[in-house]
């Protein structure tokens, strides 16, 4: 699996735990008081978040690193 799929792969997970619970982009952006342009370019698979933005992603979505990587 080459890097992009992966990227590609972990953005769709957090736009699918992000939808799911019904937030809007640009609510779950200002909730973790994260640069739109960032968390657009991460869910599109543009971006490598840091082990940092995992843990913050994870916290704000309220559920663990473990999880937050399910089915990558």
């Amino acid at each position: 699996m080459s890097t992009a799929d992966i990227r590609q792969q972990f953005g769709e997970r957090i736009r699918s735990l992000r939808q799911a619970r019904g937030w809007p982009q640009v609510e779950m952006e200002d909730f973790l008081a994260m640069d739109r342009s960032y968390f657009s370019e991460i869910e599109t698979g543009k971006k490598d978040p840091s082990l940092t933005m995992l843990k913050t992603l994870a916290t704000g979505l309220k559920i663990t690193l473990s999880k937050l990587k399910d089915g990558l």
